[in-house]
């Protein structure tokens, strides 16, 4: 993945933590091509079609519940990557994200800038 633009599907209707995300990305530096979906139907779709390096979704979806939708990916997933994005960071549901296929879980309020940029770049190193 070294020096590749890492294609990324971030699942999630809050356009401040879609702005959030890029703009934590875009200050250390990490290439990305971030295409933002707002529902499981469509990142479920989106997967299936494209097969991104990287999908960050919220467990608050409009449709389905997130941890339905890493249950969904994890079939198909390969080598891409799934971190779960949340305010919802109680053990029960990191625990059942990470146990239906999640490669890690990050809070919202603490670990964008710093955290989910530097897991990305370790990543894609």
């Amino acid at each position: 993945m070294k020096n590749k633009m890492l294609d990324v599907l971030l699942v999630d209707e809050s356009s401040f933590i879609v702005y959030q995300v890029k703009h934590a990305l875009a200050s250390k530096g990490i290439k990305a091509h971030i295409d933002i979906v707002e529902t499981g139907a469509d990142a479920t779709n989106y997967f299936r079609d494209k097969h991104p390096d990287l999908v960050i979704t919220d467990l608050n979806l409009p449709d389905m519940s997130g941890l339905d939708l890493i249950k969904a990916i994890q079939k198909e997933k390969g080598d891409s990557k799934l971190y779960v994005l949340t305010h919802f960071t109680i053990d029960a549901f990191r625990e059942m994200a990470l146990r239906n296929g999640a490669d890690s879980f990050l809070d919202k309020a603490n670990d964008i800038d710093k955290k989910l940029p530097d897991m990305i770049q370790y990543y894609a190193a």
